[in-house]
């Protein structure tokens, strides 16, 4: 068994929880799940959701430049067909109630990240974290899942720990970076799932597929997962999965892997056994 291990820690009970770097597949397996995807910069976590076999309904970003990439991408079909909005700010999660299974979304860690000034989850832009969390409780998604800074751990991940066991959701988190998931880089990043078995005081019920029809499209989504990464290290010399050049070059900064969210995602929601 491989020596890397990838710590994390639940909220209730405060147990700790080590997983190899090789964990297995998560329990939902043959089942569907709708995504809002907030923060969706240039897809690299819509992308990460499709190896899931999730279908994105809906995404939100604000940067003007990766907002065309997603249609771009929805264009060329390496994404599915789904609306953008410009702002979470302004966004109403009210009328997907019922509609969507996970918000996902990693909300800007500039005020978070060794980088930027230490302001913490109450800075001007790590403070969209507050809207992400309206979101969720207008939606009221069984799933949350959260992708921040490694450094949140000491600057705002018992406010975001606490704002999700306050609408009842439980959570499990832990860090995990682009080398997890076999990149030739590090980029350690938080992950955190939450998960809350009721809406409105009634279970909620995912779309299920049989558990062929979503390793075929899970195998699809790999091959564009694929070339998408192949096209990236030959243009930009790197290998995370997303666009390059200029605003690219900031796309990548604040992108996600797929293959890092797709493994987050089996490794964290093992302990949600539905």
């Amino acid at each position: 068994m491989s020596a890397s291990w990838i710590e994390s820690k639940r909220k209730r009970g405060n147990r700790r929880l080590l997983f190899p770097r090789n964990a297995g597949n998560t329990g939902m397996e043959g089942e569907r799940l709708n995504e809002l995807a907030l923060f969706a910069g240039a897809g690299g976590g819509i992308l990460g959701g499709k190896l899931l076999g999730w279908r994105t309904v809906c995404g939100v970003e604000f940067n003007a430049y990766r907002a065309r990439r997603l249609i771009q991408r929805q264009n060329e079909e390496h994404l599915p067909p789904f609306p953008v909005w410009d702002d979470v700010r302004s966004f109403d999660g009210r009328p997907w109630r019922g509609l969507v299974d996970v918000v996902s979304g990693g909300f800007p860690c500039q005020d978070i990240s060794a980088a930027g000034n230490g302001a913490g989850i109450d800075g001007e832009n790590s403070g969209l974290w507050r809207e992400m969390f309206r979101i969720i409780c207008e939606v009221r998604p069984r799933f949350a899942f959260v992708e921040n800074s490694p450094l949140l751990t000491r600057r705002g991940l018992s406010r975001v720990l606490g704002d999700l066991a306050s609408v009842g959701y439980d959570a499990t988190w832990g860090v995990l970076g682009a080398d997890d998931a076999g990149a030739p880089h590090i980029r350690k990043r938080i992950w955190i799932v939450a998960h809350s078995e009721k809406i409105d005081g009634e279970r909620r019920l995912g779309i299920r597929e049989s558990s062929e029809s979503i390793q075929r499209k899970s195998e699809k989504s790999r091959a564009i997962a694929q070339r998408w990464m192949e096209s990236v290290t030959r243009n930009a010399g790197g290998g995370n999965g997303m666009a390059n050049r200029v605003d690219r070059t900031e796309a990548i900064g604040d992108g996600q892997v797929p293959r890092v969210v797709e493994l987050a995602w089996k490794i964290l929601s093992k302990e949600f056994q539905i």
